[in-house]
């Protein structure tokens, strides 16, 4: 059985704070590692289920469009490091 701290830090662990450099300066932000939630204010709230059906769309869409451009980006990648190569 928890104690009743032990429970509070357990829940308070689920908002991380990720440090990241944007226009050469720090941002601290808060993430959530719980599935179907998101940060909003500060504060872990639930996704609705409308919004993860159209976030589970754009992620397929994006992936869709990655992929499609990855080949284009393959070729012209090995193009440059032939002309790299020829440099030398």
């Amino acid at each position: 059985m928890k104690t009743f701290q032990e429970y509070l830090d357990a829940t308070l662990e689920a908002l991380k704070r990720k440090i990241v450099f944007r226009a050469g300066k720090k941002i601290i932000l808060k993430k959530t590692d719980k599935k179907g939630y998101k940060v909003v204010d500060g504060k872990e709230v639930k996704m609705s289920a409308k919004e993860k059906m159209n976030r589970k769309k754009a992620a397929k869409k994006g992936a869709m469009k990655r992929k499609s451009g990855s080949a284009a980006a393959a070729k012209k990648r090995a193009r440059s490091m032939k002309k790299r190569k020829g440099m030398k």
